[in-house]
């Protein structure tokens, strides 16, 4: 036996017993953290993806602005000339 070693019960003992509930208790709640990390990097993903669509629709809302502003330009151009004919 080496210094700092210390006798284990035999095996079946009841301190073999409690160790395994322990180590089953441990694993248990491995596998808990494992679950909620799983999940957690789903609900991250589905985050993602939605920020993805709502930039589309950002940038498309951006484009039909800047769109709608040249329009309007446009529009304010054609009045201004109609009103130069006009008077």
């Amino acid at each position: 036996m080496m210094p700092g070693e210390t006798h284990s019960a035999a095996p079946g003992t009841a301190a073999d017993l409690s160790r395994c509930q322990g180590c089953a208790s441990l694993q248990q709640n491995l596998n808990e953290y494992v679950e909620a990390l799983i999940t957690l990097k789903q609900k991250i993903i589905n985050t993602d993806n939605l920020l993805t669509e709502y930039q589309k629709k950002c940038d498309d809302i951006l484009l039909l602005a800047f769109s709608f502003e040249f329009l309007n330009l446009l529009i304010y151009n054609f009045l201004k000339r109609c009103n130069n004919l006009f008077s």
